[in-house]
Formats: structure tokens, C-alpha cells, sequence
């Protein structure tokens, strides 16, 4: 039995898998937080503008900050015992990063009163747009760093910095909210990953490899920006049809029923956020690690039964115990106002472990650098996702828009399957090529 239990402590998945639920604890007690005053103070209307500012973020960070992810991490971990190479390679994305951001900084603010009107249905809040271009830099280093610390696999600092935003998120958002209503929460999303930034400059260990990276700009590596340069095209890539979608839907579903039903839709994605933060982290914690780092195909095939060994028995019983008690968590994280949502749970849940499971196999794209399997399988998620809603919207109202969702995803699972499977033998070795 002491084996068993020492077997288990010393297992990376476990390992992984215990950290990542201190950040899913530590998300769903913020999350808590900031649902219950958003829900109170906004309402479903609020909700709707939110989430389509929520939205043009993902899409901005996409191209200045997110899209470093994947690439980072990998070329963080290859070079983290080569001290030079790892200080050209974070002195590179910082300095990709901040161009990228005064570029499109620049074109928000130029354009911030038509973006004002387009996404927030409201010329006031302009300002808004100015802000995010003017910060826009800071929010980026922000992600840079948390790739880095993911990429060195400190789990710990990782951890803190997460738990950081966390706090953040949770205090910033309800002072705001709650002396500044829907102008207090437009701003929050912006000011909160800056503030993030400033706190994690103050911990030491990032603070040195920050430094560092400022001092060492000369060392800046072509090469790094050229390998990068996929990653990046591959995730503004997917932000953008991400974000675009989930854009169009909304303002769709405001333009055809109201502002309130789409705030209603909202409220069913931010719910659906809250456990899939875990299961996003655990794909670039855990799983790109390794896919990245194996070469043969009988080591893929272990490595996806070992993961899905653990994972799928965790995820049927998270969905079964969300289905059951998705009326109380409407109550906590909520109000009785968005109750009418809980007869869509198990059309969310349906689409959501769909998701997860072809996720999961996606993230060979992401190891191998599949770019056009990426890129088809993508599209095909994301545009089916927006046609199938355009037709269940006009049939069956918002539950066509859920029904969409089970469509497209199980459509995406069947093409990454397909794509890695006819792809196995080209970026992979098989066994009569290892002996």
C-alpha cells in the first residue's frame, strides 16, 4: 500500500494534476465572486456587452500575446539548462510581443469610436478602446511571463502567479462593478492583467529572468522568430475565428431576440469556462510536454491511454455532479434571473466533453507543428459552429445555438482523428523505424 500511494505522489500527471487543481479551486472562488456581482449588478444585458468585449480581447491577445503560448513553452523547455539560449529566446518574445502590441494598440486607438458602437452598442465608451491600446503591451508581457514560468515547469511559481490574478480578479472586478456598473466592468478586464504584471515583476524569480531578458536584447535570435512565427500564425489563426464566431453569434442573437437572451448565452459559456479553465491548463501543463518530446508512434499511443486513463473517469464524474446540482450553481454563481439556463446544462456539458476529448488529440498539431491540419480542422469547428447556429437560432431559437455547438464539435473530433491518424507515420516514427 506504501508503494501504491508513493507510486501515485511521484506520478507527473498526479503532480500536474495537484497543482492544477489548486488553480481551479482558486478560479472557481474568483469566478464565484465576480459572477455573483456581475449577475447583480449587470444582469443579462450587461452580461452580453462583457462578454463581447471579452471577445475583441481574445482576438487582440491572440495576435500579441496568446499566440506565443504553445511555441514559447516548447522553446522554453528545450532551452532551460542553456542559459543563453533561453535568455535569446524570452528577449525575442518580449520584444516580438511589445511591436506586435504597439502596432495593433495603434489601430484600436484610431478606430476605438467605431469599435465603441460595433461591439459595446455604445459611442460613449470609446474610452474604453484607448485604454486597452495604451496598455496593451503590459497585458501581453503579462501572458509572456505565466508561458515562461509553464515552460521552466515551476509549478509552484506558476501556481502563485495564477492564484495572484486570481485574487485580482476577484477584488478589482467588484470594487469596479459595484461603484462603476457596466463602465466598471469594461474596465477591469484591462486593468487586471496589467496589475497582474506589476505584482509578478516584484517575485524574485521573475523579476530575474525579466531583467535579463531587457538586458540581453541584442541577442534577440532570427531563428527563434522564424520557428515562432508558426505558432503564432496558428493561434491568431484560431482566436480569430474564435473570436469572431462567438462575436457574430451573440450580436445574432441580440439583433433577432435580445440583448437579454444572448446575456442568457453568456452566462452558459461563463459557467462552462469555470471547469474548462482546468482542462485548458492541463492540455499545456501536462500534455504538450510530452507530446512534444516524443518521437515514435507506440509513445503516442501510451501517452494518450496513460492520459485518457485518468482523465475520462474525472470528466464523466465532474459532468455528472454539475448536471445534478446546476440549479444551485446557478443560485450561487448567478441570480435567479438566469435560471431559465439550467435546460441547457446538458446540452453545454454533451458539447463540452466532446471538446475536451478532441482537444486533447488537437494538441498533436500544436507538438508537431501541423499547421494545415490545424488550420482545416479549425476552420471546421469554428465556421460550422457559426452556420449551424445562424440555422438553429431561426428554427429553434437559443437551444439551436447549443444543439450548433454538439454539431460542430463532434464534426471537429472526427477531422482531428482522421488528421492525426493519416499523419501518424510522417512526424512520428513507427517501430520498424526505431529498431
Amino acid at each position: 500500500m506504501k508503494e501504491f500511494f508513493k507510486k501515485i505522489f511521484y506520478n507527473q500527471f498526479f503532480k500536474v494534476f495537484s497543482f492544477n487543481g489548486i488553480i481551479v479551486l482558486g478560479k472557481l472562488i474568483t469566478s464565484f465572486i465576480v459572477s455573483k456581482v456581475s449577475a447583480i449588478y449587470l444582469g443579462p444585458s450587461g452580461y452580453a456587452i462583457v462578454g463581447n468585449l471579452k471577445n475583441i480581447l481574445q482576438g487582440v491577445l491572440g495576435v500579441t500575446a496568446n499566440g506565443f503560448e504553445s511555441g514559447l513553452i516548447k522553446y522554453i523547455a528545450e532551452n532551460k539548462q542553456d542559459k543563453k539560449q533561453f535568455n535569446s529566446v524570452v528577449s525575442s518574445a518580449f520584444a516580438l510581443s511589445v511591436c506586435l502590441s504597439l502596432v495593433v494598440g495603434f489601430f484600436l486607438f484610431v478606430f476605438s469610436n467605431q469599435l465603441s458602437v460595433f461591439i459595446l452598442k455604445d459611442a460613449s465608451l470609446a474610452y474604453v478602446f484607448k485604454y486597452l491600446s495604451i496598455f496593451l503591451p503590459l497585458i501581453s508581457l503579462n501572458f509572456l511571463v505565466v508561458y515562461i514560468v509553464n515552460g521552466l515547469q515551476k509549478f509552484r511559481l506558476y501556481t502563485l502567479l495564477i492564484s495572484i490574478s486570481n485574487v485580482l480578479n476577484a477584488v478589482v472586478t467588484f470594487l469596479l462593478v459595484y461603484f462603476f456598473n457596466l463602465n466598471g466592468a469594461l474596465m477591469a478586464s484591462i486593468l487586471i492583467p496589467v496589475l497582474s504584471f506589476v505584482l509578478s515583476i516584484l517575485i524574485k524569480d521573475v523579476r530575474l529572468f525579466f531583467v535579463e531578458a531587457i538586458t540581453n536584447l541584442k541577442t534577440i535570435s532570427i531563428n527563434f522568430l522564424r520557428a515562432i512565427s508558426t505558432y503564432i500564425v496558428m493561434a491568431i489563426y484560431s482566436t480569430v475565428l474564435l473570436s469572431l464566431s462567438y462575436l457574430f453569434i451573440r450580436n445574432t442573437i441580440i439583433s433577432n431576440i435580445d440583448t437579454s437572451t444572448a446575456g442568457l448565452w453568456e452566462a452558459m459559456n461563463k459557467l462552462s469556462g469555470f471547469y474548462m479553465i482546468f482542462f485548458s491548463s492541463l492540455f499545456t501543463l501536462y500534455l504538450l510536454p510530452l507530446l512534444a518530446s516524443n518521437k515514435t508512434v507506440k509513445g503516442y499511443v501510451e501517452i494518450m491511454r496513460t492520459y485518457f486513463k485518468y482523465l475520462i473517469p474525472f470528466v464523466i464524474i465532474l459532468f455528472l455532479g454539475i448536471l445534478f446540482f446546476r440549479v444551485l450553481l446557478i443560485k450561487l454563481f448567478l441570480t435567479n434571473e438566469f435560471l431559465i439556463v439550467e435546460q441547457f446544462f446538458y446540452l453545454q456539458l454533451l458539447g463540452d466533453f466532446i471538446k475536451i476529448i478532441a482537444f486533447s488529440f488537437a494538441y498533436q498539431f500544436h507538438a508537431k507543428k501541423m499547421v494545415a491540419s490545424y488550420f482545416i480542422t479549425d476552420a471546421i469547428l469554428y465556421v460550422s459552429f457559426y452556420l449551424l447556429s445562424m440555422y438553429g437560432l431561426k428554427y429553434y431559437n437559443l437551444q439551436g445555438v447549443f444543439y450548433a455547438y454538439i454539431a460542430s464539435t463532434l464534426l471537429y473530433l472526427i477531422a482531428v482523428c482522421l488528421f492525426v491518424f493519416l499523419n501518424r507515420t510522417k512526424h512520428l516514427k513507427s517501430e520498424s523505424q526505431t529498431v
